[in-house]
This record gives structure tokens, sequence and C-alpha cells, in this order.
């Protein structure tokens, strides 16, 4: 859940303005194992910081890297001669910070570098950017918000290839609009975390048959996301949650996503932390489910 990490290890990528509540240095770098020839991968790091002559309120700063992609794909000619083994990726780097307007209320901006290569000689760059922010109106509750990939689109350009009948491509990427609250559960028991997003697909050149171009429509689709963090032990941690439940915009069961993990963490010196998180994801559109390795790091 995006605003979940308020109270716990925090993720600037999810919210920019989440970094400001990480008191300790935090570095996750995950792996995740995918079907279909598919990789996806992710380093971050946030922080909170102290501004020079502060002594209250702060801010934050993260980074992030995550890099995905499809390796082995079979290419064959106009006649089904295999001419060569392809590959696709797609890489995002993410710088995001954040203030401390009161020592319940962060905002943050996030700017996003992508750089992607569908083809040989067809690859683009792209640059969008995020805004967050978040409120404890009690220190057992938080509430935040976030836009993100706002003006972000890819531009592909394919008459290196084909010459004249090379064409120029633009999609752009639907605005997300994430609204949730996180509650703290008594007597240290764990997290409950409840999120509605808005995906808004943007309007996009359609070429028809004939050639002739046309206008999508543009929609707009409704989720609800649902989790919870049960504390077992003191350095372990069990999480369930239910991603994609679709109110308004197509299918519920197309794009369902149960998930279930666990976290450790020992201490190894009083600031020094190692741990390891694991998730398990079931995949609409997959026989096998989606698995994540992250290992993680938090010092002061």
């Amino acid at each position: 859940m995006l605003f979940r990490s308020v109270f716990g290890d925090v993720s600037g990528y999810y919210n920019p303005s989440l970094a400001a509540f990480q008191e300790q240095g935090f570095v996750n770098l995950g792996y995740t194992f995918l079907s279909l020839d598919r990789k996806l991968n992710f380093l971050g790091f946030s922080k909170k910081i102290k501004l020079p002559n502060q002594k209250n309120g702060g801010a934050g700063i993260s980074f992030s890297w995550i890099n995905s992609g499809v390796t082995d794909i079979d290419g064959r000619d106009n006649d089904g001669k295999k001419i060569g083994d392809f590959n696709t990726f797609e890489n995002q780097f993410y710088l995001g910070t954040s203030f401390l307007i009161e020592e319940n209320i962060a905002l943050g901006v996030g700017f996003k570098l992508y750089y992607s290569k569908l083809f040989e000689e067809v690859s683009t760059t792209s640059v969008g950017f995020d805004l967050g922010a978040v409120y404890l109106p009690s220190p057992d509750l938080a509430f935040g918000i976030a836009v993100k990939d706002i003006s972000a689109k890819y531009k592909w350009e394919t008459i290196a290839i084909y010459g004249s009948n090379g064409k120029i491509t633009e999609d752009k990427f639907p605005t997300l609009l994430n609204i949730g609250g996180t509650y703290k559960l008594p007597k240290n028991l764990g997290l409950a975390s409840l999120e509605l997003e808005a995906m808004f697909s943007p309007e996009l050149d359609l070429e028809l048959n004939d050639g002739t171009i046309t206008k999508s429509e543009k929609e707009t689709f409704y989720y609800l996301k649902a989790g919870a963090e049960i504390n077992l032990i003191e350095n372990l941690k069990v999480r369930a949650g239910l991603d994609r439940i679709l109110l308004k915009g197509g299918e519920l069961q197309e794009n369902l996503k149960p998930s279930a993990g666990l976290s450790f963490t020992k201490s190894f010196t009083k600031d020094v932390i190692l741990g390891i998180d694991y998730a398990f994801v079931y995949e609409p559109y997959s026989h096998d489910a989606i698995q994540n390795v992250s290992v993680i790091f938090k010092f002061k």
C-alpha cells in the first residue's frame, strides 16, 4: 500500500512526500521472478534529512531505479525464417524530494526519467513527474494523496528501419490519482490500509485501415486497494493485500491481484539493520505467479 510506509520503511517512489518520515537511511534491492522471459529489478534509497540551521521539521530525499524487459524474443521474417533473438527493456530513474511543512504534514515532488528500447534503432526517452502529500491527524492515523506520471509519454520513430514507410508514434502515459489512509493497530499489532486509485487514460491518435486518423475516447478507471501488516514477533511481519479491485471501467476479475508476503529483519548493531522481504502476487495474465525477493538495509 502506498501510505503504509508512513509508520514503517519508506519508499518515496509511491509518494514523494513519504521520505520526510524515514528517520533511518533505507536501501531496498529487489528482484522479481516472472514468467515469459520477463525481468523486473528495483533499487531504491530513502532518508530524512535535516536542513541547515533547522531545529524542527526536516526534509526527505528518495532515489530509485526500476529496470524491466523481455529477453529471448523469437524474431522471424515474413516467410517464417528465424532471423535472431531480440529483447526489449525499460528503465525508470526517479528522484524525489519532500519537506515537512509541520511535524505531521509533508509535501513532495518526484521527477522521473524514462529510457526504453522497443527494437534495434528504436528507443525513446521521456520525463514525467509526481506530486504528493501526507497528513497525520493523530500518531496512529495517516492520510495521503499522490498524482503520478504527469506529462509522461513515449515517442517512437521507425524511420531508421522502414525508411519512407516509417512513422512517428506518441504513446501518452495514463495519469494516476491515489488517495489512501493507514491506521496503526492498537498494541503494536500492525497496520491496515485502504486506498482508491483513479487512472485517467489519455486521448490517443488511432490510425484506421483506410489510413485516416481518429481520436480515442478518454476513459477513467477506478480501483480499490486494501492491505494489512501483522507483527507476529518483534522481527517478523506478515502481509496480505488485494490490488486492483475494479470499481468502474472493465471486468472485475481481469485485473484482480491478491498478494501475500512476509518480512524478516535483524539488528547487527544499534545503527545497522538487515532484512529480507518476500511477496507472492497472483497475476491474472499468466499461469505463474509473481514472486519478489528484496534485501533491505537500514542505517542511521
